[in-house]
């Protein structure tokens, strides 16, 4: 069985993915099987998949229709054989020795995942004129526990994003990414850490991020862009049902609640779409109970808990 299972789900990237998969086929840590997840990509991806199949035996390649970045990873999931599972975006690139320093570190540290620094890359991989890092709050072993507010830090990146980690697979015995939803690292980091009993951050640079204007994260506002607000609210919910400390329910309530009013805002300039009204009003609904709490939460300026308790009840 190989060391590390790494998952790459693959859609519409012709262009960049030989460079995504030259990065990873040339890795300095050699024991680990590459799972190429074909998601019905409708341009050469799949082909491509194929090609470098037949030319190195540790990629297995997944065909599979169109369900979006968590039907992928879930789908390379059910297959990984890997002692230690990692994520990797198709357009994306990592550097030589980003799975021995992220293996390194989770077995030195008999730790349950390691995380590594990221610096964000132009559209052809080069770094930008001023280095954009993704770096740790501290460097060193920790807790899950103790790094879940973190998730709300300015580093929150670091923290929450699936392809700076090296994950033991026991994480994922029972866990998957909600399909048919974005923001799906949002919906699963806090649940990774708390399952976390040692987590290994390290400062060193193991993953460029590539800036594309097409990517998911940086298209305009859509009925999917509530996604966001959606999964920070089952975020607060999981820590009130785990009775984590108050301090961080505030933290997660006042961050759900800022992210549903600024996507609220920009919904409310935008020309009438009834599917983004219909997503818009799908959240609300799952809101509205947080309306009481957000009036108590200390975190938000009474000024915006007033704005909160007109949201709540705002006919859209």
């Amino acid at each position: 069985m190989p060391e590390i299972s790494v998952i790459v789900p693959v859609y519409k990237v012709q262009e960049f993915l030989p460079a995504c998969l030259a990065s990873l086929t040339s890795q300095t840590f050699r024991d680990f099987e590459l799972i190429l997840v074909d998601d019905g990509s409708p341009d050469e991806c799949g082909a491509l998949c194929d090609a470098w199949a037949g030319r190195d035996g540790r990629i297995r390649v997944i065909h599979k229709q169109n369900g979006g970045l968590s039907s992928a990873r879930n789908a390379g999931l059910e297959i990984a054989r890997g002692r230690y599972i990692a994520f990797v975006d198709s357009d994306d690139l990592v550097t030589a020795d980003y799975l021995e320093t992220l293996h390194t570190a989770i077995t030195r540290e008999q730790a349950d995942m390691a995380i590594g620094a990221v610096e964000d890359v132009d559209e052809q991989g080069a770094s930008l004129p001023t280095p954009a890092l993704t770096t740790p709050m501290e460097e060193g072993t920790f807790s899950g526990r103790s790094l879940l507010s973190c998730l709300y830090s300015p580093q929150a990146t670091y923290y929450t994003v699936a392809w700076n980690k090296l994950y033991a697979a026991g994480l994922w015995k029972s866990l998957r990414y909600p399909e048919g939803l974005n923001n799906e690292d949002d919906a699963v980091a806090h649940r990774l850490l708390l399952a976390s009993g040692r987590v290994a951050c390290s400062g060193r640079v193991v993953y460029h991020y590539r800036l594309r204007p097409g990517s998911i994260c940086r298209t305009g506002l859509s009925p999917s862009s509530f996604d966001a607000a959606d999964a920070l609210c089952d975020r607060y919910e999981f820590f009130v049902a785990r009775g984590l400390p108050a301090d961080l329910q505030d933290r997660a309530l006042a961050a759900c609640w800022r992210r549903y009013l600024s996507l609220s805002a920009q919904a409310g300039h935008q020309p009438a779409d009834e599917a983004l009204r219909t997503r818009w009003r799908q959240v609300q609904v799952r809101m509205r109970p947080l309306a009481g709490a957000a009036a108590r939460c200390r975190l938000l300026p009474l000024p915006v808990r007033a704005q909160c308790l007109r949201q709540a009840l705002k006919k859209i």
